[in-house]
């Protein structure tokens, strides 16, 4: 029976910095939920008096939906930097913390504004943001896993060939 590898406390690190920066910067301490999260796209074709209208699905988009807390005047500054970058192209990559089993994603999307304040007398505000990615992301399979899988299919490929071969 196969055994998976599911990444139980999506742990790890996340890294922003504008397109082409290095090294990225680290965000983790910061960001509570971070998801890729796809949109499908349809073309609907018109009804005629022979056919109904009809959806034809087409790729997907894809966003990078971030929720982190306000941290205006930290050293680096997530909130800062989406106020400074409104609008820009930046690289990210997650990178599990147990990058022998769970695959990294990363890409590049386009930043947004962050909301400033909240309720009064209450600690800084969790914001959520969505990015829109200038593409599907980059899924970088850990070399172990990877590894695995080709060993798996190895070994599946060895017990279909006939003894005599």
């Amino acid at each position: 029976m196969p055994v998976y590898e599911i990444n139980p406390n999506n742990a790890g690190t996340i890294k922003i910095a504008l397109e082409g920066i290095t090294p990225l910067v680290e965000y983790g301490c910061q960001v509570t939920n971070i998801v890729l999260e796809p949109t499908q796209n349809n073309t609907t074709t018109p009804g005629t008096y022979c056919n109904a209208p009809h959806d034809t699905p087409g790729a997907s988009s894809w966003a990078m939906v971030i929720s982190f807390l306000q941290d205006w005047g930290n050293t680096p500054s997530l909130s800062e930097f989406t106020l400074t970058n409104d609008g820009a192209l930046c690289d990210f990559e997650f990178t599990s913390a147990n990058p022998a089993a769970v695959p990294s994603m990363s890409g590049s999307c386009y930043v947004t504004a962050t909301a400033f304040g909240g309720d009064p007398g209450a600690a800084w505000q969790v914001t959520t943001q969505r990015w829109p990615l200038l593409e599907p992301p980059t899924l970088t399979a850990s070399p172990t896993a990877l590894e695995a899988r080709e060993a798996r299919a190895a070994k599946g490929k060895r017990q279909t060939e006939p003894a005599n071969a």
